[in-house]
């Protein structure tokens, strides 16, 4: 026969086993929801920051494009993320005027990503997007017009040239961008100018064809698909075409 203070002593045990358990258990718990919590709060503040750095980007380059400035500079801090010139988005213009004949012309612009946890702001081709685990949304618009008044497309063409394509861990990143050659002549290229009524065809073809196909269908008379990874848009009878590339080469400093 068990004494009955044994049986207090086995209950106070096997009560203390129980209470630390449950303490373990909602520390842990808590820790796992707080720091899950605390880790998207950075990442969010991240790519805010990165936002805001890759729209004073967007405009050194257009201080580029527009103005001739040979160079610009622009920092962006790199806090346990990571900055890289990703593989190339795919550009191809097809002009058709009157009499049906066809030109051609392909692009071929590397994004600049910045990437922090499951989330990424990424500049291609003038235009600023923003993605995360919900999709992806446009913050800053390219100079692509396509309306059947007038179709501009000025291609920005960013070029990883440095040895370094990819930086990540805590650090502040001065990004270059260099005229190639120090050639103003090298921006503000006429690739095709025409009058004239034209059908014009724009395919891109990106690892964002969903951003991309809402970027492009805000123009009332374009008409927009979507197959695989390819955004199609077509305008008709267009009375006034220009193309133009212009190049910035990247480096990582």
């Amino acid at each position: 026969m068990i004494p009955r203070g044994a049986d207090r002593g086995v209950s106070d045990t096997l009560g203390f086993v129980f209470v630390f358990t449950l303490i373990l258990s909602v520390v842990g718990v808590t820790f796992a929801l707080g720091y899950g919590g605390l880790q998207d709060t950075r990442d969010f503040e991240r790519l805010n920051n990165a936002e805001r750095a890759f729209d004073v980007m967007a405009d050194n380059f257009d201080d580029m494009v527009r103005r001739g400035a040979p160079s610009r500079a622009t920092e962006v801090k790199v806090a346990d993320a990571q900055l890289r010139v990703a593989e190339p988005t795919t550009v191809n213009v097809s002009v058709t005027n009157e009499s049906g004949v066809t030109e051609s012309y392909q692009f071929e612009p590397e994004p600049i990503v910045y990437e922090a946890g499951d989330g990424r702001i990424v500049y291609v081709a003038g235009a600023v997007f923003r993605e995360d685990t919900g999709g992806a949304v446009v913050v800053r618009h390219s100079e692509l017009n396509l309306n059947e008044s007038r179709v501009m497309i000025p291609i920005v063409t960013t070029r990883g040239t440095g040895e370094t394509t990819a930086i990540g861990g805590t650090r502040t990143v001065l990004v270059r961008a260099q005229s190639p050659g120090g050639q103003r002549e090298s921006f503000g290229v006429s690739t095709a100018r025409t009058t004239g009524q034209h059908d014009v065809t724009v395919n891109i073809t990106t690892r964002r064809p969903a951003v991309w196909e809402r970027e492009l269908s805000r123009h009332d008379d374009a008409t927009c698909t979507i197959v695989g990874d390819t955004v199609s848009c077509t305008v008709t009878d267009a009375k006034r075409v220009y193309v133009q590339e212009r190049l910035v080469d990247i480096t990582f400093e």
